[in-house]
């Protein structure tokens, strides 16, 4: 599992089901994110999305790349 003091905003996570999260900001409560989901076109749809820490850290595999837009 992921350490809260590893994650830093700008980056991109990657969970567990392979679904991208690109950190915008986070305080002492949770993190707030833009969540990338692959479409059908094989792009990436973005949508906001905020969890708290220790949801956020639970499924994390690892920094990746952030996709393009």
């Amino acid at each position: 599992m992921m350490q809260r003091h590893s994650i830093l905003a700008g980056k991109c996570y990657r969970d567990r089901l392979g679904a991208i999260y690109r950190v915008v900001g986070f305080d002492g409560n949770g993190v707030q994110c833009i969540l990338y989901h692959r479409t059908h076109q094989g792009g990436f749809a973005e949508r906001e999305h905020s969890q708290s820490w220790p949801d956020f850290l639970e499924d994390l595999q690892g920094e990746v790349e952030c996709p393009l837009p």
